[in-house]
Formats: structure tokens, sequence, C-alpha cells
């Protein structure tokens, strides 16, 4: 049964579907019943995510139409030429859709297919393209005020809440990942579980933290501080897996003192408490220990504690954002750590993806618009159009054919619902209001299918195949024969668009995951060969981390080890960079050997980096230690940095044994 939140968000979009039919009618526009796709189209349970897709679904239908107003005048005469240039233009703009991952990319997307919506109508009388350009705008623009002013008015619902439930429910699996962290138990299934979550919100939240700008409640004003709190929670990730892989590897080697284990003990009860105390003493806790860095225990004792202050800033500092955006304290004075391991967001594209699907959508469209030419079929541009709508709307899943599939059994329920609807009930309204009586049982439906996650894909199919299938007038105006045709058109649309999909553009989520891997090795092999920046590498990989996760977890196998490798590239990428950083202050000795390091790791990563590491590379990271050891203190950063390069390519080898003399 429907909620009530659902159901009140039903009857706002149909109640909005109406007002734009109705206006659009009074108005006498030549497609009134665009307006009432365009509600259903645009309709959205968040008061954030409506007002930004109506914005965006404007600026797109602007776009589209100018491009239309271009092409057809002057390409009309050449009808393929005409049908090529406007399957690039689909492609182009879906191309770019895709490499943008904000609610901006709507933008894009709808300027490609509205061009051919209204292009290719036009065909016939190229002279009225502005006119019908004009009018086409006029009536979306109809749609999306009702359906915003329905939808943000009367009682909205803000995304601000839902975010603030999300973001508080970071702390609980960052907490438990950092408590066994620090405790070297950060593979037990508890720190397993919390990891992979961490991973995965702290890359999906993005989007979410993007539509504040268009919402309704107080976070709005917040969005800064919110990406802040996101950009903290990323950089955190390599942090606690570096900590638990330096204790568990000193418990080995029995390397904790009792004065670093009390240090550990004060660090996790810090994090037990939650409390917003200041972490001076702790921070102080932690640089008063004395490193003797003459043995391996001791580079890793140095480090540790390097990762422990990163980690107390880190939380602390959070802690300060957290509470301001959801207690309402006061905001922090300093909410930015100015800090070399803090990441930089940087977001992942894969051009070879959006490359196929801009031609499968443009192939579809080109092959459909041939089929038109020579058949000389009346409906022939709709189906062109639809093909390249099918292509466009589940472009960014890995495998859109099952969604097409669905759209395209969705279709066969709507040619159903409008011949009931033309035929049977329809011939009887006289009035607007019997008519708003008749379709609302439909559009309430519509508006629960919208209302929900799982079914929101169905319920705007319906809702914008159905409202372009009636085609409402201002007068009756059924006839099987077009009925017939566009319903021809829409399914032989769907079923191009599912053909070309699957020969071009299906891809699994495994194959995705893959490719994700890959990239990021081959960043860690660029930065082995060259000067890297490291707050790019942290959030270049973390993005893919989190964009790996609901992959994996979708083909059941995998997600754990991956996220446990990415994090292990990631520090081995971090580990290059900082071991470059130091290469001038290095003796010739050393900085020869480190060279011979960065080949092997470079040439390790262009590979397949799950292979185990060379055993040439630990000779060659040995042979960079031991002419260090003649000054530890001097050369002490470069030392930690290859211990941490040796303990993570070969945790299972002995660790060098360092002589007094050399020492």
């Amino acid at each position: 049964m429907p909620k009530p939140d659902e159901l009140l968000f039903a009857v706002k979009t149909f109640a909005g579907a109406m007002a734009a039919l109705y206006f659009s009618l009074w108005l006498g526009l030549q497609n009134p019943y665009w307006a009432m796709a365009t509600s259903f189209i645009v309709a959205q349970p968040f008061a954030g995510a409506l007002r930004s897709k109506a914005l965006y679904r404007f600026c797109g239908t602007l776009l589209g139409g100018t491009a239309a107003v271009v092409l057809v005048p002057n390409l009309v005469n050449a009808p393929v030429l005409l049908s090529l240039a406007l399957a690039l233009w689909i492609g182009f703009c879906l191309y770019m859709a895709l490499l943008d991952r904000s609610p901006r990319s709507y933008t894009f997307m709808l300027a490609g297919y509205t061009a051919g919506i209204i292009g290719f109508p036009a065909v016939t009388a190229p002279s009225h393209i502005f006119d019908l350009a004009l009018t086409r705008v006029e009536e979306i623009s109809i749609g999306i005020a009702c359906t915003t002013v329905t939808g943000v008015v009367f009682f909205p619902r803000p995304i601000g809440p839902v975010l603030a439930r999300r973001l508080a429910s970071w702390v609980a699996p960052a907490r438990e990942w950092a408590i066994a962290a620090l405790a070297g138990e950060e593979e037990s299934a508890g720190a397993v579980a919390a990891r992979r979550r961490l991973a995965f919100e702290a890359t999906d939240a993005a989007v979410m933290i993007s539509l504040l700008g268009h919402d309704t409640s107080h976070l709005q004003s917040s969005v800064r501080f919110i990406t802040r709190l996101r950009i903290y929670v990323i950089s955190l990730m390599p942090v606690i897996t570096s900590i638990g892989d330096r204790v568990a590897q000193l418990k080995r080697l029995n390397g904790l003192t009792p004065e670093l284990s009390g240090v550990l003990a004060n660090v996790t009860a810090w994090l037990q408490q939650g409390g917003p105390e200041d972490p001076g003493p702790l921070l102080g806790q932690i640089t008063a220990i004395e490193h003797k860095v003459y043995d391996w225990a001791g580079l890793l004792r140095a480090s540790l504690c390097v990762r422990l202050e990163e980690l107390v800033n880190i939380v602390h500092h959070s802690r300060a954002i957290r509470r301001h955006v959801l207690d309402g304290a006061k905001a922090p004075a300093n909410r930015v750590i100015e800090a070399e391991y803090i990441a930089e967001m940087t977001e992942t594209h894969d051009h070879r993806l959006a490359l196929l699907s801009a031609l499968s959508a443009a192939t579809a469209l080109l092959l459909l618009c041939l089929f038109w030419i020579e058949s000389a079929w009346s409906a022939g541009a709709g189906a062109a159009v639809i093909a390249a709508v099918g292509c466009s709307f589940f472009a960014a899943q890995d495998d859109p054919a099952p969604a097409i599939a669905l759209m395209l059994r969705n279709s066969l329920i709507v040619i159903v619902g409008i011949a009931i609807y033309n035929f049977a009930i329809l011939p009887r309204v006289y009035s607007f209001t019997a008519l708003c009586i008749v379709l609302a049982p439909a559009g309430i439906a519509i508006g629960l299918l919208v209302a929900r996650p799982a079914t929101f894909g169905t319920g705007m199919a319906l809702g914008a195949f159905g409202a372009t299938q009636l085609s409402l007038e201002n007068t009756y105006q059924a006839n099987f024969a077009t009925f017939a045709n566009g319903s021809a058109a829409l399914i032989i649309g769907l079923g191009a668009a599912l053909v070309v999909t699957r020969l071009i553009r299906s891809v699994g989520a495994a194959w995705s995951a893959e490719r994700l891997q890959q990239a990021n090795w081959r960043d860690v092999a660029a930065a082995a060969a060259a000067t890297y920046d490291r707050a790019r590498l942290t959030g270049l990989l973390m993005d893919r981390l989190g964009l790996m996760m609901p992959r994996l977890a979708a083909v059941a196998s995998g997600a754990d080890a991956a996220a446990a490798g990415a994090l292990r590239d990631l520090r081995i990428g971090l580990n290059m960079i900082e071991l470059r950083r130091n290469l001038p202050l290095l003796p010739p000795a050393a900085r020869q050997a480190s060279e011979a390091v960065f080949t092997a790791l470079a040439a390790h990563y262009q590979g397949d980096a799950r292979a185990p590491a060379p055993p040439g590379l630990c000779m060659a990271i040995d042979a960079t230690i031991f002419p260090l050891l003649a000054n530890p203190v001097a050369h002490k950063q470069a030392l930690m940095v290859l211990s941490g390069l040796r303990s993570i390519l070969f945790p299972g080898q002995e660790p060098p044994v360092f002589s007094k003399e050399a020492a």
C-alpha cells in the first residue's frame, strides 16, 4: 500500500499535469499533451531534485530547439545528410552528458533528442521550424512551471533531512573501521563491511549534495561544509587502512612499545567518546613519542604516529562540521585542513563507454531514419526519435538493455491503456472536469510508481509515453490509423534501441569494475614513472572505489577484495609520490637504487597488478634503504616511505636486519 507521502506526491504530480494540460489547451498550443508529458517527466519526490530537473530540462529544451532551427532549414533538401547531422548531434550530446556525473548532465542528454523531436516533424514545412520550436518550448515550459509549483509550494519534501540522516549514518562505520584498525584487526568482518559501506556512501552522496543548492531546507546554505565533510571521509580511508596495516605488523614483530600502546588506547577511547573535546593533548601525546629509526619496528612506529596525527586531525574537523550541519552548532572557524593528505575531489570519466553509448544512440537513430526515408512511413520520424530516447535514458548503466527491454514491455501496457481511453472512455467525455476524473486513476498510479526508487523508471516511462500517445487536444480526434502508426513507432523505436544496444553497448558490471581497477593501475604506474599530485591521486582512486562497490555487489563477488586492493594501490601510489619528492635529498647510491624501484613498480602496474610483485623489486627497495642508514635521522621520511612500500608489497617476507654499524 502507498505511504502517505507517496500518495501526496502522486496527487500533486497528477494535479500539476492536469494544470499544465488545462493552460496549454486554453492557450491553444499545437500539442498541449507535451505539457502534460513534461509534468510526469520532471516530477521528483524531493524539492531539490524537482527544481534541479526542471531547470535543466528547460535549458536542454532550449538548446535542442536551437539545434533544430539551425540544422533543419539548411539540410532539409538532403534527408540523409540531415539524418546524419541529427544523429551526430544526439551522439555528441549524450557523450557530453555521460562525462558530467552531476544533475546538470540532463541538459546535454535532453538537448540531443529534443532536436529530433522538434526537427523531424518540421521536414515537410521547414519554413515553420522556428514557430514549431517556440511552441514546443512553450508547452514544455508550462509543464515545468505547473509541476514545480505543485511540488515546491504545496507540502514540499526537502532533500536536506534525508541527506542529514545519511551523513549521520557515516559515523558508525567510520568509527568501527578506525577502532578495528587501531587494534590491528582491520580485516575483521565488521571492519570489512564498514569499509565497503563507507567507500560506496562517500561517492554516492555526491549527487544528493549537488542537489542541495536547489533545495528548500536549511541545509541549502551548508553545501560547502557538507562538501568538505565528504572530502574528509574520502581522505580518511587510506589513513585508516595504513594504520591497520602498521599496527598488525608491529604486533607480529612485538614492536608495540608500552608508550605507543597507551597512545593507541587513548585514540580508541577518543573515537568511542565522540565528544567535542580539543584534540590538542592527544596530538601532544603522539608527537611526544621518541622514535628510534635504526630498526624496522622503529620505522613502522614512526610512520604509524604520522598516520595517527592525520586520523585525529581529520576526525576532529569532521566532528566540528557535522555538529554545525546536523545540530546547528556554531560554524567552525577553520573548516579546511591545509595538508597534502586531504584528497582533491576529482571524478573519473570513462570516455570509451561514453563513446559506445553515443555510437549506439546515433546508430539506432540513423538506421530508422534510413528506413523512414526509404519507406516514406508517416510515423518513421517518431520511431527514430523514440530509439534515440530509449538509448539515452539508460546510457549511464553498465548494461542498458534490460532497462530498455522493461521500457518496451511497459510501452505495451501504454498501448493497451491508450486504446481503452481513446476508443472506449474519451468519446463519452465532454468537459475538462470529466477528463480529469477519468484520467485520475492512471495519473495517480503513475505518480505512485515515480515516488518509489525501484519503480521510478517505469512510472516516468508510462507517464511520458502515455501522455504523448494519448495526444489530447481541444477536441476529440481519435483515429485508429494514427493510433496504430504511433503504437508501431513506439514498439519499433524501442525494439531498434534494444537491438543496437545489445550489439554495441551492452557490458556487464564486472567488466566496468575491471576497467575501473585498470584505470587505478594506470594512475599508480604514472605516479611511479613521473611526478604526480598526491591529493589528485587520492581523489581519483577513492572515486573509482565508490563506483566499483555497487558493481561488484551486483555480481556478488570480489567487492571486499577490490576495496582492499584499491586502498593498497593508493597507498603504493602515495608512497611513490613521497619517495620521488625526497629523491633530491638522498645520497647517490640510494638515488640510483630508487630509480630501479620506480621502474619496477611502473612495469608491475602496467600489467596485472593483482600478480605478486617481482622479487627484484624487494631487492631494489632494500638497496635503497641500506645507504640511508648511515644517517637515519636525516633520511627519516624516506626510510618511512620505503618501509611502507616494502610492507605493502611483501607482507610475508622477513624485514631486513639493520646492522648497528650501518645505523
